[in-house]
């Protein structure tokens, strides 16, 4: 008989002393009654006196009764031991699983594979993932008696799916709930994973069942002996002790897949764009792709037109088109489709067939100036198409501030209301007393040394040779959505702002000098001036961007939120529209993790029940690595051959605690009744 139990003996001696003393105790105290007197209580003075018992027959009854506790209390604490029938199996392993669910496991490879069971599946729709899994079950069951084993799920988060056991039907379970995701397989962070849940148990045994398409940084990023004395090499998985063994599944290699997909606007002309698609051919063979380009469930690209959306793409190379002058569509989502001509093999790997991108809705911007008269800033305006410009005086906006609720954008040259707009807006020298933006003091001839090259506002704005007669200096404060744009050494000059879903951008400086403020600069002289409008428009309409990047499966990526101020967390809708998850945003980033191609949702809710505007974000496979769905027989890691895993032995064991259990419930029923039919009172 063995004990396989998590609790020490010592332990279990020193609770089970415990519990006897306890048990015995409550024995021997006796059952007193509480003493009332009442008038003549002398008459009953006999009846009331407790007598001890003096016959052997009421000593035996109580021991009788003590005796079935003790039992229960033996059979108990000897069931936490979980003993086994049978002799110890010193060869006994601890197995963890790796069973790979990455986006290649859904490769179609049909029943081709030698291993399959044609008979009982006769279609020839069979993924990697199903083969995998049917391993994985033959391996669970060919365990022994005392082998333990724990599945993980393997993509881009390593998942544990159990703790180690030995229960074939639950582990079964667990195999046949695994669903393959659309994002890479991380081995490394797999086999670190593993190698911390076998530390310190015997025979540990790793078994990666896959089809071996891994990165080759990731399969070298191994150390099968200790490291040396002062060697340090933390990206490496230390699997000293750890026997690794490989299964492979998978055959088919002839796979094209989208790589790249990109859309972005004209600067001239907002309302056409064009995309980027890249395609690469990762088999042998020679083959073609029609491509199609779907606005919504418009489609872009006539069928009738081969020459311009069919591709013919040679073995191993990559194809790259750029699509120009698109129209405009109605939905922003646009959706990139590589189909197999007629006549061809269908592609066995159709999730990076498909690739999608966002074009968010462009629509012209109405502009109010609220200036004395400024002919340069009135021509920066005019020079774009989509800005419907209007302009009144200062003197007209505060009489009437509620005019302005017709426009999208404010620009208020050398002037500031007494109170911000619910617009967004663009100050030029605004009134030290009405800035939306502290002011610290006044800064002469300055010269802007730093600018933020990440904002929207500055891209392709270079400011050095700007001249500058004076400026206000800034006191920015980032707990209030502010942050520095531009600066003179270490004084801020130029502040972008968020503030309850709207944006200001504030100038230090004015445009141009007058009769009673002669102060100003040359911007307006400068080419960044009518590109540093543009620019802080677009930002304002939330379309910042020339080139709008979708984003890959698998990565944690940052996505910039305006308005987030004080936002703590975010809600994500998967592309299926009902599965949802959260996402922490810190500093006006939210982190977002897609583990699904297609078009996700983030909304938000502030603490006074105002809601963030919604955002969406487009997530594609677009990892070369893993459309080379090629599948790898032999895999090597850390310069190690991995082979199959040997055959388990064969252990006879029988687990008693059940049986130990059922012993406690019937000596439970015996106490109660010899308790109530008054035997052992």
């Amino acid at each position: 008989m063995t004990f396989l139990g998590p609790i020490p003996a010592a332990t279990l001696a020193w609770v089970a002393g415990i519990a006897a003393a306890l048990t015995i105790s409550a024995y021997i105290l006796k059952m007193r009654r509480r003493r009332f007197e009442v008038p003549f209580s002398a008459l009953w003075k006999r009846v009331l006196d407790q007598k001890e018992p003096s016959s052997l027959w009421r000593h035996l009854k109580r021991l009788l009764s003590l005796f079935f506790l003790l039992c229960i209390a033996g059979l108990v604490l000897f069931a936490a031991l979980d003993p086994t029938r049978g002799a110890a199996n010193h060869d006994a392993r601890n197995v963890v699983v790796l069973l790979d669910a990455s986006a290649s496991m859904k490769a179609i490879d049909g029943n081709d594979d030698k291993n399959d069971d044609k008979a009982a599946n006769p279609g020839k729709t069979r993924t990697r993932l199903a083969v995998a899994k049917e391993r994985a079950k033959l391996l669970i069951d060919s365990m022994g008696g005392g082998d333990l084993a724990m599945i993980m799920r393997m993509d881009g988060q390593t998942t544990p799916l159990g703790r180690f056991s030995s229960d074939g039907p639950m582990l079964r379970r667990l195999v046949d709930a695994v669903e393959a995701t659309d994002t890479p397989a991380d081995l490394h962070r797999a086999l670190g994973a593993a190698a911390d849940a076998l530390r310190d148990r015997k025979n540990p045994l790793i078994v990666v069942i896959s089809d071996g398409a891994f990165p080759v940084e990731q399969r070298e990023q191994v150390r099968w002996q200790p490291a040396a004395p002062g060697e340090k090499d933390l990206a490496a998985i230390d699997l000293t002790g750890i026997d690794v063994r490989y299964v492979n599944v998978g055959h088919r290699k002839d796979n094209v897949g989208i790589v790249a997909f990109n859309v972005r606007r004209y600067v001239a002309n907002k309302a056409a764009y064009e995309v980027f698609i890249e395609l690469e051919n990762f088999g042998d063979t020679a083959t073609q792709r029609r491509v199609s380009l779907f606005d919504g469930d418009l489609e872009l690209f006539a069928e009738t037109d081969p020459g311009k959306s069919t591709l013919d793409l040679a073995p191993h190379t990559r194809v790259r088109k750029i699509y120009k002058d698109l129209p405009a569509g109605t939905t922003g989502h646009l959706r990139a489709l590589a189909t197999v001509p007629a006549g061809l093999a269908p592609d066995p790997f159709p999730l990076d067939d498909e690739a999608w991108a966002l074009l968010p809705a462009r629509k012209s911007q109405k502009v109010l100036m609220v200036t004395a008269d400024n002919l340069y800033l009135e021509a920066a305006v005019l020079a774009y198409d989509n800005i419907v410009p209007s302009k009144i005086t200062p003197a007209e906006y505060a009489a009437n501030p509620a005019q302005a609720s017709d426009y999208d954008t404010i620009i208020f040259d050398t002037w500031a209301p007494a109170e911000p707009p619910p617009k967004n807006a663009i100050y030029f020298r605004p009134d030290a007393a009405h800035s939306p933006v502290a002011i610290s003091g006044e800064l002469p001839r300055p010269h802007i040394t730093d600018v933020d090259k990440s904002h929207p506002t500055m891209k392709w704005v270079t400011l050095s040779d700007v001249n500058i007669d004076t400026t206000h200096v800034f006191a920015p404060d980032a707990s209030k959505g502010e942050s520095v744009l531009a600066s003179s050494v270490r004084d801020p000059i130029i502040v972008a702002k968020r503030d309850s879903g709207h944006k200001y951008l504030v100038f230090g400086f004015s445009l141009t000098g007058s009769d009673t403020d002669q102060v100003g600069s040359d911007l307006m002289l400068r080419v960044a001036f009518p590109l540093l409008l543009v620019n802080a428009l677009d930002w304002f309409a939330g379309d910042d961007s020339d080139l709008i990047t979708t984003y890959a499966t698998g990565v944690r990526q940052r996505v910039p939120l305006d308005g987030a101020v004080g936002l703590r967390e975010a809600n994500l809708t998967a592309p299926d529209g009902v599965s949802q998850q959260k996402a922490p945003v810190l500093e006006g980033l939210a982190t977002f993790y897609a583990d699904r191609v297609g078009v996700w949702k983030l909304s938000a809710k502030f603490p006074d029940g105002s809601e963030l505007p919604p955002l969406e974000l487009a997530a594609n496979l677009a990892n070369p690595s893993e459309s080379t769905i090629a599948p790898i027989a032999d895999l090597t890691l850390g310069g190690r051959k991995l082979t199959e895993p040997e055959a388990f032995a064969i252990t006879e064991n029988q687990r008693l605690w059940i049986y130990l259990l059922l012993g406690v419930i019937a000596l439970l029923g015996i106490e109660w009744v010899t308790y109530h039919r008054r035997i052992t009172v």
